[in-house]
C-alpha cells in the first residue's frame, strides 16, 4: 500500500491533513518533525508533507528536519510553518508575517499542484513575505504581492502559505495531486482493505491464544470488539462492567447488539451498589474519577481471574491517542493510560490495538462496515467516569436516575429535530441546585437541570451551538414534567475557554 508521511511541527493541523489525505484513499502518517532519515525510510513513503508549527521560523534554532530528510529526494508538500522552514533551509530569507489571520483572495499560476483548481478566497493563518531560494518560484499570490506559495520543480518541492484542508473549497484537490498525480501514490487506502489486513495480522498475533477487552459501550471499545471478534470468534472475551454511572438502556444495547446478535462471549457484571458503595458521601470530581479507576480495575481482574488463562489484552487506543501520547518535539499533549500499556496488577502474554492507526471518523466507519449498529458507532463522546461527572455533588442513585431520564429526552428531541449528526457533544447535567417550585399545584424543592450542546474538532476548544427556542422549549415542557424532582431546566451556552467541556 502505497504511503505518504507527515513530519509535524506542532499544532493540530497535521491530523487535520492527514485525515485529509487518508479521505482520498491514500494511506498516510504523522511522525515528529526530528524523525530520522532511517525512520522515514521504514515507513517506504513517496512522498513527504512538513505541516504545522506555531514557532517563528526566522528566529535562530526554530525547529526543523535534519539536512539527509531533506536529501532524501521525495516530493514535498510544505504547509504554513512547513513552507517558511524550508525557505530559510535552502537558503531562502524570511523578512516577517505581513497576513495574519484573515481571508484573502489567491492567485494560482501553472504548476501539478493546482492541476483543475480555480481561484477563491482562502483563509490565512499567517502568511510572511520572503526572499525565495535559487532554483524556487513563486506559484501562488495574494493581496499587496504577498507570494503565498512556491515550487521547486528541480527538487520537487512544493510550500503554501495556507492551509488547503481548512476553509477550501479546492483544498482537497491540492492534497489530491500531490499525492496521486506528483508522488504516485495509488488510492489504495479503503475501510475494507484495512479491515482484510487487520483481521490477519491479529491472527498472527494471537493464534489459538485468548483475548480479553473491556467494553465500555463508547465508539472505539465496541468496534475493537468486533473486529477481533471477526478474526478469532469465540476466543475473543468481552467484559461490560455496568457500574450505575451508564445513560439510560446503554447496558442493554451491549448486552443485545455483542451477547444476542454477535454472538460474541460476553460477560455482563452488575456492579452498580458496589460503585455506588464506594462513592458515598464524595463530592470532590478528582476524587470521584480515581474511586471510580481504581475501582473499575479490580473489577476488571476479577472477571479476568474467572476466564483462566487469557493471553493478550485488547485495547481501543486510537491514532490521535498514540500521537498525543508521543507528543512533539518531547511535549506529550496528553497521557493515555490506553496506549501501550498493561495494568501491572495483570499478567499478559502481550497487547493487541487493532485500531491504533485509525482516526475516530474512520473508526465510525469501520465499525458500520463490521455491522455495528449506527446508534452505536456514531455516539458522541463520553466521559469515562460516566455520568458520575454530569452529576454534581455526591453521586446517588436516586440523582443517577433523574439524569438519566433527563439526558434521555434532550437527546431524544435533538434526533427528532434531525440535529443529531450536525452537533458534536450534546448532553444533560444534574446540578446540585434546588430551588422552590410548583408542581400539580404543591410547592416543590427540586433539582435544576443543565442542558449542553457544543460542536468542537478536537476538544481543545469548544463552541456552544444556539439550539432552536422550540426545541428547548420542548426539552424544558418535557423534563419538568415528565422527570420526578425536576423544577427547573437551564441552557449552557457557555464556550471553552472560558468553561471546560464538562462540568466537572
Amino acid at each position: 500500500m502505497d504511503t505518504l508521511v507527515i513530519l509535524d511541527f506542532g499544532g493540530s493541523q497535521s491530523q487535520s491533513v492527514a485525515r485529509r489525505i487518508r479521505g482520498e484513499h491514500v494511506y498516510c502518517e504523522v511522525l515528529n518533525y526530528d524523525a530520522t532519515a532511517a525512520e522515514i525510510r521504514a515507513k517506504e513513503p513517496k512522498g513527504l508533507l512538513l505541516v504545522g508549527g506555531t514557532q517563528d521560523a526566522f528566529q535562530e534554532g526554530a525547529p526543523d528536519a535534519s539536512e539527509e530528510v531533506y536529501a532524501m529526494g521525495l516530493p514535498m508538500l510544505c504547509l504554513g510553518y512547513g513552507a517558511r522552514i524550508a525557505v530559510k533551509h535552502f537558503g531562502g530569507r524570511l523578512l516577517g508575517p505581513v497576513l495574519e489571520k484573515r481571508p484573502a483572495q489567491i492567485t494560482l499560476e501553472s504548476s501539478r499542484l493546482f492541476e483543475g483548481l480555480t481561484e477563491c478566497d482562502r483563509f490565512i493563518d499567517r502568511a510572511d513575505a520572503w526572499e525565495l531560494p535559487e532554483g524556487f518560484a513563486a506559484i501562488a499570490s495574494a493581496a499587496a504581492g504577498v507570494q503565498a506559495g512556491f515550487e521547486c520543480a528541480e527538487k520537487n518541492i512544493f510550500g503554501l502559505q495556507f492551509y488547503p484542508e481548512q476553509n477550501d473549497p479546492d483544498g482537497l484537490r491540492i492534497l489530491s495531486n500531490f499525492a496521486c498525480n506528483i508522488c504516485g501514490c495509488a488510492q489504495d487506502w479503503s475501510v475494507e482493505a484495512f479491515i482484510e489486513g487487520q483481521v490477519e495480522a491479529i491472527r498472527r498475533q494471537v493464534g489459538d491464544g485468548h483475548a480479553l477487552i473491556a467494553i465500555s459501550g463508547g465508539v472505539d471499545s465496541s468496534v475493537c470488539a468486533a473486529l477481533m471478534h471477526r478474526a478469532i470468534g469465540r476466543n475473543m472475551h468481552c467484559v461490560h462492567v455496568n457500574t450505575g454511572l451508564m445513560r439510560k438502556d446503554e447496558s442493554v444495547l451491549i448486552a443485545k447488539v455483542f451477547g444476542e446478535e454477535l454472538g460474541m462471549d460476553l460477560r455482563m457484571v452488575d456492579a452498580e451498589a458496589r460503585f455506588l458503595s464506594k462513592l458515598a458521601g464524595v463530592t470532590d470530581p478528582e476524587r470521584k474519577r480515581k474511586i471510580i479507576g481504581e475501582e473499575f480495575i479490580r473489577v476488571f481482574e476479577e472477571e479476568a481471574a474467572k476466564l483462566g488463562q487469557v493471553d493478550y489484552l485488547v485495547q481501543g487506543t486510537i491514532y490521535p491517542d498514540v500521537l498525543e501520547s508521543r507528543g512533539v518535539g518531547g511535549v506529550v499533549v496528553k497521557s493515555h493510560h490506553n496506549v501501550g500499556g498493561m495494568p501491572e496488577t495483570m499478567r499478559f502474554t502481550g497487547l493487541v490495538e487493532p485500531l491504533k492507526e485509525l482516526f475516530k471518523d474512520e473508526v465510525r466507519q469501520v465499525g458500520e462496515a463490521l455491522g455495528l449498529p449506527a446508534d452505536m458507532v456514531q455516539r458522541q463522546p463520553f466521559p469515562g467516569p460516566g455520568l458520575a461527572v454530569r452529576c454534581i455533588g455526591e453521586v446517588t442513585k436516586a440523582k443517577l436516575d433523574i439524569l438519566r431520564e433527563a439526558d434521555a429526552i434532550f437527546r431524544e428531541e435533538i434526533a427528532n429535530a434531525g440535529l443529531a449528526r450536525k452537533i458534536w457533544q450534546y448532553f444533560a447535567v444534574l446540578t446540585n441546585m434546588q430551588s422552590t417550585g410548583v408542581r400539580n399545584g404543591s410547592r416543590t424543592y427540586d433539582y435544576t437541570v443543565a442542558l449542553r450542546a457544543i460542536n468542537s474538532v478536537d476538544a481543545m476548544t469548544a463552541t456552544a451551538v444556539r439550539l432552536p427556542y422550540d426545541l428547548l422549549e420542548t426539552c424544558v415542557t418535557r423534563i419538568t414534567s415528565e422527570v420526578p424532582g425536576v423544577n427547573r431546566v437551564v441552557y449552557d451556552m457557555t464556550g471553552k475557554p472560558p468553561a471546560t467541556i464538562e462540568w466537572e
